[in-house]
């Protein structure tokens, strides 16, 4: 078998055959099914070759018999006999230019094909050379301005800037939290809402879309262009205009009349695959939909606009979807049925108990940086009922077996001393720890320690290649323990710098369902862990789940959106995640 191709690069492969299929004239829906493909494999959350070791790749939206078999094909063997000769007669060079802004398909080849531009690694280099010596603008169908905007263009590939690898759901958050501040601020913007996979609060996000509902669009897109953290402007026109900020990120905005706003909003939100299934839907009902309203099909009368998506959606005949569900992973469906899941929130938390905090235990791994009392003031705040400490154990390379006990044993004694002088606050405290698992399953911690701890997290933090096999059988024997309540991350995955680790999670599912264990949905930004679409398979199968942030410091508590928006993105109620649990409910589970 060969080694495991990425999403990105799948996803690219995927591009580049619908590209030469626009190319070739093949059939639009045969294009259109490719892209389709490509985006849902690019913003998945679970590495792709493992779905197919599954035998479930046709369980992603987009991903349908005849693609599924191609990529069988291209993981059993390397490459896909039918791309092959889907790119024959393609120059090569017209692959590369696709990745730069205002580059489709047929554009990419026509430049590449006049000019003989058939090496994709000097492509870029090569054109833009061409470009600055005016040879562009004497092509048919360009002029000066084309070859100018390609020149930028290029220029902006280069460094970087266009096109930027998509970034953690958090840091692209933050930054359009502060543009839609800075639009609020203008009285025209009667409302603002982040678009596309933001709004979907997808784990890593590409460009920042902005909508604004204003009467006057000249007014607020003047307003959006002196944001102070601009650094170019790329365009602007009379429905939107594009920015550059100083960091590189491209920020999009679109403005739109308040009366048709509803239908914009919907039209930019739902992914590709949401928006296609959503308009097949209601072609069969005789509409037609678009960014603008709804129109009868061979009526008369003009476009019907709506000031709110849950109008548009009335108006299809459907109840209004919330965006983290708009992913063509059944809700359409749902929603004709009336079956839509009524989606865990924020008023539902009642705790967590993945908190790590300053006390020095002389730790396997890092140290957080507030203390107990810091930390239960701040879980006051949040309305919290309980909070669960879980420092990372004692490292077993620097202590001896009664110096650990030792250590937890003092710990015990001080956070009770702790909770005796913090009267006032009323969070409930759970004494836990996280501990490592071990390549061979053991747990780093010798057994009269547990007499010190209500419960403990079991995390994988090492050795992280073993076989499916392996792993497997190591974390089943992690959670064997009675006081293995919670899988930690539990596939190990850092967004954008390791991928999840393997393991047979249909085995693991089922052993937490039967033993009544828990899996972590990990807020923190790097992990998201699980995903969405593997919490959505645990709800199926009918596993407790439960929501923490593995804070280090206090501030970090705040996370908890994050894996909430997780949460919803699989579909997760409030009975589906345990922290929704009040205090005694979720004692008894926890220590039961």
């Amino acid at each position: 078998m060969l080694s495991k191709f990425s999403n990105e690069e799948i996803a690219r492969l995927l591009r580049q055959v619908a590209a030469a299929y626009s190319v070739k004239g093949f059939n639009y829906f045969r294009i259109i099914a490719y892209d389709k493909a490509a985006e849902t494999v690019e913003k998945s959350n679970i590495d792709i070759k493992d779905l197919w070791d599954e035998n479930r790749l046709v369980d992603l939206p987009g991903i349908g018999k005849s693609i599924a078999e191609y990529l069988s094909q291209l993981f059993k063997t390397g490459h896909v006999r039918h791309f092959e000769e889907v790119f024959k007669g393609l120059p090569k060079g017209m692959f590369p230019l696709l990745d730069v802004s205002g580059f489709g398909p047929k554009k990419a080849y026509k430049i590449s094909k006049q000019f003989k531009l058939y090496n994709p690694q000097t492509v870029v280099s090569s054109l833009l050379k061409i470009a600055k010596s005016g040879k562009i603008a004497r092509l048919p169908g360009f002029g000066k301005k084309s070859e100018q905007d390609i020149i930028e263009a290029l220029e902006r590939f280069r460094q970087g800037q266009a096109k930027q690898k998509r970034m953690p759901l958090p840091y692209a958050f933050a930054t359009a939290k502060l543009i839609l501040e800075y639009l609020k601020k203008n009285p025209l913007t009667v409302k603002a809402y982040p678009l596309g996979s933001l709004r979907r609060m997808v784990s890593t996000i590409g460009d920042i879309d902005i909508a604004v509902a204003t009467k006057e669009p000249k007014k607020v897109i003047d307003w959006f262009l002196k944001y102070p953290k601009t650094n170019k402007i790329i365009e602007v026109g009379t429905s939107g205009a594009t920015i550059y900020l100083n960091t590189g990120q491209q920020i999009d905005l679109r403005v739109q009349s308040p009366q048709s706003f509803g239908a914009m909003l919907q039209y930019f939100t739902g992914s590709k695959a949401h928006n296609i299934h959503l308009r097949e839907y209601a072609l069969k009902r005789g509409m037609s939909l678009s960014e603008y309203g709804i129109k009868k099909i061979n009526a008369r009368k003009s476009i019907k606009t709506y000031a709110s998506e849950e109008e548009f959606y009335k108006a299809v005949g459907l109840p209004w979807i919330p965006p983290e569900l708009r992913e063509d992973r059944g809700e359409i469906e749902a929603a004709q049925k009336n079956y839509l899941p009524d989606l865990v929130g924020r008023s539902h938390i009642r705790g967590e108990v993945h908190v790590h905090s300053n006390y020095n235990l002389e730790p396997s791994h890092d140290l957080g940086s507030s203390s107990l009392t810091e930390l239960l003031k701040v879980a006051s705040l949040m309305n919290y009922e309980y909070l669960g400490i879980s420092d990372h154990n004692p490292s077993i390379s620097k202590h001896t077996e009664n110096g650990i006990i030792d250590i937890l044993k003092k710990r015990k004694y001080k956070f009770e001393q702790i909770l005796l002088s913090n009267k006032n606050v009323r969070v409930k405290l759970f004494i836990m720890l996280e501990v490592d698992i071990l390549p061979d399953g053991q747990l780093a911690l010798p057994e009269k320690a547990f007499n010190y701890l209500d419960a403990i997290i079991v995390s994988v933090h090492s050795s992280f290649f073993l076989t499916k096999e392996a792993m497997t059988k190591r974390i089943l024997k992690g959670l064997s323990h009675p006081k293995a309540k919670i899988l930690g991350h539990p596939t190990g995955r850092l967004i954008g710098s390791r991928e999840a680790y393997d393991a047979d999670w249909r085995a693991i599912f089922d052993f937490c369902r039967l033993k009544n264990k828990a899996l972590e949905i990990n807020a923190y930004p790097d992990r998201l862990d699980l995903n969405d679409y593997m919490v959505k398979r645990a709800i199926e199968n009918h596993n407790k789940l439960i929501i923490n942030t593995d804070s280090h410091q206090k501030e970090q508590l705040s996370l908890i959106n994050y894996g909430i928006s997780v949460a919803r993105r699989g579909w997760a109620t409030k009975n589906d995640i345990l922290n929704t649990l009040s205090y005694q409910e979720f004692k008894k589970w926890l220590t039961g």
